[in-house]
């Protein structure tokens, strides 16, 4: 089974400095991988930590973060619907080989929920993923929280657990840039190994001053 970047069900958002909590999340499994749904409360800015939940959104189902989420808003809040689509490394998807990650050309779209598909313009910094015992995973944005929508491109090695209840995981910006996501890919290229995912995550992002009506 593919790990996504995510543990299913509820995660805390913390910021990597403060310990501030900046927001919450919540993931289902679908499609050719999960959705996640994100509360935040302000721009992470590449820098922060998913640890598990407080104790009163342990249990919770799709339907009580649905009902919650009216409570757990602030002003200001951001909600991003991520549909994050995972490819295995030596898989096949469409004809193309795993085996090696495609070019930027040959990459599948992203898959956008509620929303069809946008144009892409890619550019912006390598971002590092961390684990305890775990080998180092990046990732790479095109756009951003800011925008209507955004894409991410997330290379999790095999050791990567999907980040939450047991095992948090710490997201930073890296020294590395890439002037585009093709650039990306050849770094990304040099990790990939047998047991490693390529998430590929559509981002919608709802920038109003209330709760979405259907979260």
């Amino acid at each position: 089974m593919l790990k996504g970047q995510l543990e299913l069900g509820a995660v805390q958002i913390v910021s990597a400095g403060s310990e501030e909590v900046i927001g919450y999340a919540f993931t289902v499994g679908q499609g050719q991988g999960q959705l996640q749904r994100w509360l935040l409360y302000r721009d992470p800015q590449n820098e922060f930590t998913v640890r598990a939940p407080p104790a009163s959104m342990a249990g919770w189902s799709l339907v009580d973060w649905q009902a919650g989420l009216k409570g757990l808003w602030r002003p200001g809040s951001c909600y991003v619907w991520a549909q994050a689509d995972l490819y295995g490394y030596g898989k096949t998807y469409q004809g193309i080989g795993w085996s090696r990650i495609p070019s930027a050309a040959k990459l599948p779209p992203p898959t956008f929920y509620p929303s069809p598909p946008r144009q892409l313009d890619p550019g912006g910094r390598i971002i590092e993923v961390r684990q305890q015992q775990a080998a180092l995973g990046l990732a790479f944005v095109v756009r951003g929280l800011a925008d209507e929508s955004s894409v991410e491109y997330w290379m999790l090695p095999a050791a990567y657990k999907p980040a939450g209840r047991a095992a948090p995981a710490t997201i930073s910006a890296g020294a590395l840039e890439a002037s585009s996501l093709e650039a990306f890919v050849d770094v990304a290229r040099q990790s990939w190994a047998p047991g490693c995912t390529f998430a590929i995550t559509g981002c919608v992002n709802h920038h109003q001053k209330t709760p979405p009506a259907k979260p």
